[in-house]
């Protein structure tokens, strides 16, 4: 069919009738860009967690809790989601740009839920929390909520094609809570968190490392666009794949250890076998499991070719 890049991408991530199978470095997306929202550094965010960077080039780490005792919700105030966008005379030239130019929007936006949660309170109290003061835990997670829902509602004002997210779930060999309590106290909100999304036919795109193979069905019902990285060595990809396939696309799976470690034949290898588990039936786009700085560039290299070979529809 002769398709562009951008048309591309939203044939295969909506299992329609893509030319090739997307790669993660293709440039479809101009990413939308938040004022005092996330910096690599050491900082305080205007939510009082403070952050600390400890490996250049890295994500920073919240190291100051500005609620560490869900008791004292009452006391703490939230922050005026609309200062993310105040003097964005430059940023909205920009996205004209972009748009003129074919460029699809990338709402870009840092810890959603769970990970602004724990960053509010610090992560064993919050775990703790769920146990011990679900009603204030609802509470905290639905304000959360109400804050993040402004911040897309002003992203598609400004003509966002899609949302994107960073909301980490789980850690190497499991969520980082019940797949119960995932249903309890964060599928309503992200329900709520979506509902302009859905309803406007955006993309969503939800971020989550580590291993969350148990809740991927959920997201299915969240109508969630695509889900990213899909941690090769943390999930059961098969089940994944069986799962999502015609509901919900995928993005990443291509090991990043390897990628670091191994050659460019293992990397060719690996990238083969993952694009002959994930790309029949469509919805799925070739990259990585991660991002790291420090890839060697024949490695990348290599994956991006053998993507491209194997890519065709």
């Amino acid at each position: 069919m002769n398709l562009s890049p951008v048309e591309n991408y939203i044939e295969a991530i909506r299992f329609g009738t893509p030319d090739y199978m997307p790669r993660g470095n293709e440039e479809i997306f101009h990413g939308m860009k938040l004022n005092e929202h996330y910096m690599q550094a050491a900082w305080t965010d205007q939510w009082g967690v403070g952050w600390v960077q400890e490996i250049p080039e890295t994500a920073p780490f919240p190291k100051s809790n500005p609620l560490p005792d869900i008791r004292r919700l009452e006391e703490y105030k939230l922050p005026n989601p609309d200062v993310l966008f105040d003097d964005f005379d430059d940023e909205i030239n920009k996205i004209k740009r972009a748009k003129s130019n074919g460029k699809l929007i990338l709402g870009g936006y840092s810890r959603l839920l769970f990970e602004r949660a724990w960053a509010l309170m610090g992560l064993e109290n919050f775990l703790v929390a769920i146990i011990e003061e679900p009603e204030l835990v609802h509470a905290l997670l639905h304000k959360i909520v109400v804050f993040a829902r402004r911040v897309f509602e002003n992203m598609l004002e400004l003509g966002a094609d899609a949302i994107h997210f960073s909301e980490d779930l789980g850690s190497q060999k499991a969520l980082m809570f019940s797949p119960a309590h995932f249903t309890e106290f964060f599928v309503p909100e992200y329900r709520y968190a979506f509902e302009d999304l859905v309803r406007e036919n955006k993309m969503i795109n939800f971020h989550s490392c580590g291993c969350i193979d148990t809740i991927v069905d959920k997201l299915v019902e969240l109508k969630v666009s695509v889900l990213n990285p899909i941690q090769a060595r943390a999930n059961d990809l098969e089940y994944v794949k069986r799962a999502t396939v015609g509901k919900m696309a995928l993005c990443g799976a291509v090991d990043s250890h390897l990628i670091l470690t191994g050659t460019t034949g293992d990397v060719r290898r690996e990238t083969a076998r993952i694009i002959e588990l994930l790309k029949p039936g469509g919805g799925y786009v070739c990259a990585p499991d991660q991002g790291f700085p420090e890839y060697p560039p024949e490695n990348i290299v290599a994956l991006y070719e053998t993507a491209t070979e194997m890519g065709a529809y």
